[in-house]
C-alpha cells in the first residue's frame, strides 16, 4: 500500500536534507534586488544569478534582531555582491532562503565604493581645489597620451584649426593597463621639468570603468595636483567622471574638446584684430580732433592774458564785483528786515496761543475740582447713611435686648450656653444672667 505523507513530514525531511548539504554557513555570488525593511525591522531581498538564458533566484533574510552587523540591504540594490550567510529551510511555510550575516560589494561595485571613499578623503584634503590660471594664447602645449591611435591626430587637427601658431609637445605614454599610471606620472613630472609648455593635456579615448581606472589612482591625482604646470583632462568617457578630472584645473568631455578649450579661435582673433584696429583708427581721429580744439583753445587764452587784454578785462571785472557786493548787501539787509518782521509775527501769534491754553487748562481745573469734590460729599454722604444702617443692625442682635424683655441666659460651669431642658440633666448649672446682673446657682430641680 503506496504511504500517504503529511506536509509536515515532507517538510521535516528536506529541512533535515538541506542541514545535511549545507551544515556550515556559505559565500554566495548575486545581484541584490528588491530590497525591503519592515516595522519590525527585519528585511527580505532577491538574490539573483542570470545564466544559460535564464534566471534564478532565492529570497535573502536578515531579521531585526539577529542583524548584528547593522546591515541595510538598500544600500546594495542592484548591485553584485559576495554574501556570507547559510541555507534555511522555513518548515512551516515551506520557504527556502538565505540566512544573511555579512554583505560586500563585488567586482566593479566594490572599486566604485574604493573610489568613493578615495573622493572623499582627497577632497576633504583640499585635492579638488585647483586655482591655477590657464594662459588664454600658448606657445607650446604639452600633450600626454599614446603616440598610437586617433586621440593624437584629433588633437592635432583641433589645435592645426583653431590656433595654428601654438606647437604641440608630445609626452608618450600609455593610458591602459596596471603600468599606465605610473607612466602618466613619470610624463608630468618630465613635462614639468622640462618647463617648455604652458599646458598640459592628458586625454585619451572612451574605455569602459576598468580601462578607465589608471584615472583613478590615488598617486596620479596627487601628482596633477602637485604639477606647477595648469593640466586639463579630455577623456572620452561620459557620463563617468574620474577622479583626474576633479583634480584637474579644467576637465572636457572629449579630447578634441580639450584642445579647443586651451586654444583660442583664430577667426575671433581676426575678427578681434579687425575690430581693435577700426577702433584704434576711430580713437587716433578723436584724439587728433582734441589736440585741435586745445590747441585754439590755447590760442583765446593767450590772446586773454596779453597785458592790454588783461588790464581792461581787470576793469570791466572791478565794476562787476562791485555792483555784486552792492546787491548782495542789499539783499541781506532785505532778507534781515523780511525775517524780522516774520519773527514778530510768530511771536505774537504763539504767545495769544499759550495764553489762550493756559486760560482753557484754568477753567478746565476748575470744573474738575468742582466735580471732584461733590463725588466726594456724596461719597461720604452715603458711607455715614450705610454705617448708621449697619450700626443699627448690630444693636438689634445685641443678647442684653433680650435679657430685658424678661427673658434670661443659664449657663454652666463651662461657661457654655444652656439651650434645652435635656442639657440640665448633664451639666451643671454655674449661673442665670438677667437683665441687671447674673445669680450662681448651686442645684436647679427640675420637675
Amino acid at each position: 500500500m503506496t504511504k500517504i505523507y503529511t506536509i509536515r513530514e515532507i517538510n521535516n525531511q528536506i529541512a533535515s536534507t538541506i542541514h545535511q548539504v549545507f551544515p556550515q554557513s556559505i559565500l554566495l555570488k548575486g545581484e541584490m534586488q528588491r530590497p525591503s525593511r519592515y516595522a519590525n525591522n527585519s528585511q527580505y531581498c532577491d538574490i539573483v544569478e542570470k545564466s544559460d538564458s535564464r534566471q534564478y533566484k532565492i529570497t535573502g533574510v536578515i531579521l531585526g534582531w539577529e542583524n548584528n552587523n547593522d546591515i541595510d540591504l538598500n544600500e546594495f540594490r542592484n548591485q553584485e555582491v559576495i554574501i556570507t550567510g547559510y541555507i534555511d529551510f522555513y518548515e512551516n511555510t515551506g520557504n527556502l532562503q538565505l540566512k544573511i550575516l555579512n554583505v560586500e560589494r563585488f567586482g566593479e561595485g566594490a572599486l566604485k565604493q574604493k573610489i568613493e571613499e578615495l573622493k572623499k578623503k582627497l577632497a576633504g584634503e583640499g585635492i579638488f581645489n585647483n586655482v591655477r590660471d590657464i594662459v588664454r594664447f600658448p606657445n607650446n602645449i604639452g600633450v600626454i597620451t599614446s603616440e598610437q591611435g586617433a586621440v593624437i591626430h584629433d588633437v592635432q587637427v583641433a589645435i592645426d584649426r583653431r590656433y595654428p601658431i601654438s606647437d604641440i609637445i608630445l609626452y608618450p605614454t600609455t593610458v591602459q593597463g596596471d603600468n599606465a599610471s605610473k607612466n602618466i606620472i613619470k610624463r608630468i613630472r618630465e613635462a614639468n621639468s622640462d618647463d617648455l609648455v604652458d599646458v598640459i593635456l592628458i586625454v585619451r579615448g572612451g574605455g569602459s570603468f576598468f580601462d578607465l581606472l589608471p584615472f583613478n589612482d590615488e598617486l596620479l591625482i596627487r601628482e596633477i595636483y602637485n604639477s606647477k604646470i595648469p593640466i586639463v583632462t579630455g577623456i572620452g568617457h561620459e557620463p563617468d567622471i574620474t577622479l583626474a578630472d576633479y583634480a584637474a584645473d579644467k576637465a572636457m568631455p572629449t579630447p578634441t574638446a580639450a584642445a579647443e578649450f586651451v586654444t583660442p579661435d583664430k577667426n575671433e582673433i581676426l575678427t578681434l584684430i579687425n575690430s581693435t584696429t577700426t577702433e584704434i583708427s576711430i580713437r587716433v581721429q578723436d584724439y587728433i580732433q582734441f589736440l585741435t580744439t586745445k590747441i585754439k583753445h590755447l590760442s583765446d587764452m593767450l590772446h586773454k592774458v596779453s597785458p592790454k587784454e588783461k588790464i581792461a578785462n581787470g576793469s570791466k571785472e572791478r565794476l562787476r564785483i562791485e555792483k555784486l557786493i552792492n546787491d548782495v548787501v542789499k539783499k541781506l539787509l532785505s532778507d534781515n528786515t523780511k525775517e524780522q518782521n516774520l519773527s514778530e509775527s510768530r511771536l505774537q501769534s504763539t504767545r495769544f496761543i499759550i495764553n489762550k491754553f493756559f486760560k482753557l487748562r484754568e477753567n478746565q481745573l476748575k470744573l474738575n475740582t468742582r466735580s471732584l469734590t461733590e463725588k466726594r460729599d456724596r461719597f461720604l454722604s452715603e458711607k455715614r447713611k450705610d454705617f448708621s444702617t449697619l450700626l443699627s443692625n448690630i444693636k438689634s442682635f445685641d443678647p442684653k435686648l433680650n435679657l430685658r424683655r424678661g427673658f434670661s441666659i443659664i449657663r454652666s460651669k463651662n461657661n457654655e450656653v444652656i439651650k434645652k431642658i435635656s442639657s440640665l440633666k448633664t451639666k451643671n448649672v454655674k449661673s442665670i444672667e438677667l437683665s441687671d446682673g447674673s445669680v450662681k446657682v448651686k442645684k436647679i430641680e427640675i420637675e
